[in-house]
């Protein structure tokens, strides 16, 4: 855990180690992407270029699934918006702690803003916040932002690279598909610590379950907006109590 008073490079440094863990679970999703790309006819330089440049590893996976399944632009487009809602929540939530930073900083930190940096850096603004708020001018934790993140983006830019080079040489047996699912579990068991987000969590997954039969994967938006009304009414409900 980094301490107070850090410079910006033991911030960034800190933030790297935490961000390290999760690596376990990015690594082999970063291959699988590396592998559906090639299976769906995506050349290797491009593949490795949408990782660098897009680099949202859900979004990057669905696309050349939806290619090598044959869908439109249109389809694939609607999906991936779909899917990068999320993104809004996070950025909304992170937005309180980076709006005194220079532009520069704000973009960078946005580009870097995923699943994984996202858990990691929170925790460590939310964390600061109950203990000793610093003042904008003395605030360093941008640095660890940038550290979590940066340590994310040349995880994925290396798995995807050993997907492309390796993912021949793998052996079907080892169903690395299981890694999906495993990095966005570890991710809730870190941030699943109050209870509107444990409600969220579990009005979300009964959700997803009642309407796994709709078209479409509509069950996923359903379950998903359900998630946000438990969360938003189990905070109001804190608060009113208080």
């Amino acid at each position: 855990m980094a301490g107070a008073g850090m410079s910006a490079g033991g911030e960034f440094l800190a933030g790297c180690r935490d961000e390290a863990p999760l690596l376990l679970g990015v690594a082999p999703f970063g291959m699988i992407y590396g592998i559906a790309a090639l299976s769906a006819g995506v050349p290797a330089w491009l593949a490795q270029l949408a990782s660098a440049v897009v680099f949202a590893g859900a979004a990057q996976l669905v696309i050349v699934q939806m290619l090598a399944a044959g869908a439109g632009a249109l389809p694939i487009a609607l999906t991936s918006g779909l899917l990068n809602l999320r993104h809004v929540l996070y950025s909304a939530s992170m937005a309180e702690y980076v709006r005194h930073l220079p532009r520069r900083w704000r973009l960078l930190l946005a580009y870097l803003l995923t699943d994984e940096a996202y858990a990691v850096a929170v925790l460590r603004y939310q964390r600061r916040d109950h203990s000793e708020p610093p003042a904008p001018a003395s605030d360093l934790r941008h640095w660890y932002f940038l550290g979590a993140g940066f340590t994310l983006w040349a995880g994925w830019q290396l798995s995807t690279a050993a997907g492309l080079l390796f993912g021949a040489t793998i052996p079907a047996a080892w169903e690395l598909d299981f890694a999906v699912p495993l990095t966005f579990i570890a991710l809730l068991t870190l941030l699943l610590r109050e209870r509107a987000g444990q409600a969220a969590a579990l009005v979300a997954g009964l959700g997803a379950l009642a309407f796994a039969a709709l078209p479409y994967k509509l069950g996923l938006v359903a379950a998903i907006l359900l998630g946000l009304l438990a969360g938003v009414w189990t905070v109001r409900r804190l608060e009113r109590a208080r």
